[in-house]
């Protein structure tokens, strides 16, 4: 069986281990936190936005945060999730490159 491939990503972290189905995940969050990068979202609605599973869409963003490619802000015991101003400039490039 081929394997898939990527095609660019800027959802590559350099302090973890990049897999193709770790890519995929982080392109899918950036690109949902994209689409609104004013607001913030907690994980539950990243997670229905997405289709995938909690604790692997927590594990994504707790790891693109130590990247600062996301912000978390603590609000009434939740965790929400904005994308950051470098977030931004990597997934732009990334849909730029891809039109």
């Amino acid at each position: 069986m081929p394997k898939e491939k990527i095609e660019r990503s800027e959802a590559i972290l350099r302090k973890k281990r990049n897999t193709r189905i770790g890519l995929k995940m982080r392109n899918k969050i950036l690109q949902f936190l994209y689409d609104d990068p004013l607001k913030f979202f907690t994980t539950a609605e990243i997670t229905d936005g997405i289709g995938s599973n909690y604790a692997s869409i927590a594990y994504h963003l707790k790891n693109m945060l130590l990247e600062n490619v996301v912000l978390m802000e603590k609000r009434e015991r939740r965790n929400l999730w904005k994308i950051t101003g470098f977030g931004q400039q990597t997934i732009k490039k990334w849909f730029e490159n891809e039109t």
